[in-house]
């Protein structure tokens, strides 16, 4: 009785606001999965965009230090990294878009995007790691940001979108925020880890502005899967002598840090994408960009990132703000 009476006041809730349901059987004969699904649906259905871009600004900032420490503390080898990486992610989205439904995206229509973002992904994964090697997690924030000024700039060369001033200062305000890391002793001097990150960023806002074309019009969870799937099977087939390397991934601190990131990482890619398709990319874009700051407060508690604290800070405001403007 309790479970048919909870099941009802279910149904006409998510009929309420507009969910449709795959419930076929009669109500008072409802089974513990369909009751299971429902939930999920109605879950799904209700939970507004800021909720999913809120969960993944901070799965996002916590995979990021999770990723410094897997590959600077530890040592671990780049290339086995991604692969191992990205194939996790990819298990866990894909077995949850299996549970739920594998739906393949339309290759017809998207297979010339969908296969510059495994491409653009494997690359940008091995700039990504090669970065996060050399700088520290509250720097390294900052210099994925200038993916925002890249996205702009494909917009206004193939969309023929219009550029306004204030995407122009916000552009000049991220550069400046990166000049900010790189002054010292009255000069500047960009490392190679800085550099990398730049690059990283270019490749990274030319993948995302893909990924979310194709998101835009496939199954969240089924494209998020193979998005991970691809750039772990380029990256394989670029580096065959990674899998001797795998091994170091299976036990000790690695096998609980690379499996928290999997968890987190897979968080954060779902309910960004999710936050995509509910709600419009230019309220989304912004508050995707508090990551900035907050992946630096976080490196600063727990990595205990202190150094040239006052410049790090000023970096991260000036880098957020810079990305507002370009977002809005």
């Amino acid at each position: 009785m309790p479970k048919l009476l909870f099941a009802t006041i279910l149904a006409d809730i998510t009929k309420n606001i507009g969910i449709t349901t795959n419930i076929v059987a009669p109500i008072n004969n409802i089974t513990h999965p369909q009751l299971v699904n429902l939930l999920i649906q109605l879950y799904y259905g209700y939970m507004s965009w800021q909720f999913f871009i809120s969960v993944s600004v901070v799965a996002g900032s916590i995979s990021v230090l999770l990723q410094r420490l897997l590959l600077h503390r530890d040592k671990s080898n780049t290339f086995a990294y991604i692969v191992v990486f990205q194939a996790l992610v990819a298990l866990l989205v894909g077995t949850y878009a299996v549970i739920n439904g594998f739906v393949m995206p339309d290759f017809g229509k998207y297979w010339l995007a969908i296969t510059a973002t495994c491409v653009l992904f494997g690359a940008g994964n091995v700039v990504y790691a090669k970065t996060l090697e050399r700088v520290e997690a509250s720097i390294f924030s900052v210099l994925f940001a200038t993916g925002a000024v890249w996205v702009m700039l494909m917009g206004i060369i193939f969309l023929d979108e219009a550029l306004s001033a204030r995407q122009i200062i916000g552009s000049i305000l991220i550069f400046f925020s990166i000049a900010v890391l790189g002054y010292s002793k009255k000069s500047l001097k960009f490392s190679k880890g800085i550099l990398l990150g730049l690059l990283t960023g270019f490749i990274y806002g030319l993948a995302v502005a893909l990924w979310a074309y194709v998101g835009r019009g496939s199954d969240v969870a089924s494209w998020t899967a193979i998005s991970f799937a691809g750039p772990s099977l380029v990256v394989l087939i670029a580096y065959p002598r990674s899998v001797k390397h795998m091994k170091s991934f299976l036990s000790g601190a690695k096998l609980i840090r690379m499996a928290l990131l999997g968890v987190t990482f897979s968080i954060g890619a779902v309910t960004l994408l999710t936050a995509y398709n509910k709600g419009n990319v230019s309220a989304v874009a912004p508050i995707n960009q508090t990551s900035i700051v907050i992946t630096t407060l976080l490196a600063i508690i727990f990595l205990k990132e202190r150094d040239h604290l006052p410049k790090k800070i000023l970096s991260a405001i000036v880098c957020f703000v810079g990305a507002l403007l370009i977002a809005f």
